[in-house]
């Protein structure tokens, strides 16, 4: 079988369990404006919705321990078995959540099994992000490993697509409420087409997976890995929660924030945001392109920066804002994501070596995203509604930016030391 024909199987492969992931999470996250009120209906509306977008953050225990056992199951016994557990979970889960009872069927059991849902949800995803990037990475040339980390993404942004036009669908017809369930069904049919492509293709072929450990270091190995590589895991803690900060608040806060001080309405942010996405997944080839001419530390280091410098002007201009106001501002911090999360991959892969990649990489993305980057929406909310001031919800943004522009300017000088495809040994 003709090798350039495997790599494109492979891709294939990485990438259709990370479309299902995003479009999970973005349904959820797109969904909580509308679901609010059906699983937290005791509560006013603004503390519904806190509670709501609250969920969330339930997997910063999850994806990390699902990290580290997927991740683990990824560096010993191979990526696409790896890869397969994570699949099936999600969508188990997924339709799962489509047969949840509302408060007024339940009571306070439906908010119960709705996180207890997102925290399987959670576990099961950890790996598949991370692990369907090792795999499409791992089967690109290196001169292409930029590129490819911006395709790579710009499937992320193409399950977050789904997600957006299923439920921008759904509120033109004014049956969001009613039929949110279906959207949950909906998505475990992408899990059918990422079976097939994932285990109905025998020429695609695991590189740098260490199968030959002694079976009495097999329940440490990956503990071993976590402490020997701290530092690296503490650069890819840091890089991931504000890659993640930047989605969330561009994707999900501004979903619920932008009504609530503008006289733009639900529906209308939801069609912006199907333009958004559009945007974004464009951009993403591109910037992963530009990151090969100006290098991805300094195109990662740029974003970042500038982001802290801009993010209380940007939330500042939001006040009363008209709705060509709302797009602009929202534009300016898409860009500034995709400038800094198009080679995120790439530039993550290259402080790792092969043999503890895929442990150490997961846990580290599952930390940062859940422990820096799903709270910031919640967070955000809170701080506005405490403070009144439609600045406030920048903070937590300036914070994470301006750490994230230290770690990669840090890490931008040792990279190249660290950067090894060759299984070390603990």
């Amino acid at each position: 079988m003709p090798e350039n024909n495997i790599s494109f199987k492979a891709k294939c492969a990485g990438m259709i369990g990370n479309i299902l992931e995003h479009y999970d999470n973005a349904l959820f996250g797109l969904l909580a404006p509308f679901i609010a009120p059906l699983f937290f209906s005791e509560k006013d509306p603004i503390t519904a919705l806190i509670m709501t977008y609250g969920m969330l953050s339930l997997g910063l225990c999850a994806r990390p321990l699902g990290a580290f056992f997927i991740g683990w199951i990824g560096d010993v016994f191979g990526r696409r078995s790896a890869l397969r557990v994570s699949l099936i979970g999600m969508a188990c889960v997924t339709v799962s959540i489509g047969f949840l009872p509302t408060y007024a069927q339940a009571g306070v059991a439906a908010p119960v099994l709705l996180a207890l849902a997102r925290v399987l949800q959670n576990f099961f995803a950890a790996g598949e992000s991370i692990g369907g990037a090792i795999f499409v990475l791992e089967h690109t040339a290196s001169d292409k490993k930029n590129i490819f980390s911006g395709i790579y993404d710009a499937s992320s942004i193409g399950g977050v697509m789904l997600a957006s036009l299923a439920v921008t669908l759904l509120g033109y017809c004014g049956k969001v409420e009613s039929h949110w369930r279906i959207l949950f069904f909906a998505g475990a049919s992408t899990a059918i087409l990422g079976a097939w492509l994932r285990d109905g293709q025998p020429g695609i072929k695991e590189k740098n997976v260490e199968r030959a450990l002694p079976s009495s270091w097999k329940s440490l190995w990956a503990l071993r890995a976590l402490w020997q590589w701290r530092s690296s895991l503490l650069a890819v803690i840091v890089v991931s929660g504000f890659s993640y900060m930047i989605y969330s608040l561009s994707f999900t806060l501004m979903n619920g924030f932008i009504p609530l001080v503008t006289a733009v309405t639900k529906t209308e942010v939801l069609r912006a945001n199907t333009v958004l996405l559009i945007f974004d997944l464009l951009l993403l080839p591109l910037f992963g392109w530009l990151a090969n001419v100006v290098t991805k530390e300094r195109l990662m280091l740029f974003a970042a920066g500038f982001a802290a410098l801009s993010c209380f002007p940007l939330f500042m201009i939001l006040e009363n804002a008209s709705f060509p106001i709302v797009i602009i501002m929202r534009v300016a911090l898409v860009t500034l994501g995709v400038a800094f999360s198009a080679t995120y991959h790439s530039w993550t892969q290259e402080l790792i070596p092969a043999a503890h990649r895929y442990t150490i990489i997961s846990v580290g993305y599952a930390i940062g995203s859940q422990l820096i980057g799903a709270p910031s929406v919640a967070i955000s909310l809170w701080l506005f509604r405490q403070s009144g001031w439609i600045g406030a919800p920048a903070l937590c943004f300036f914070i994470a930016a301006s750490l994230a522009a230290i770690v990669v300017y840090k890490f931008s000088k040792s990279v190249s030391v660290l950067a090894s495809d060759v299984p070390n040994e603990v």
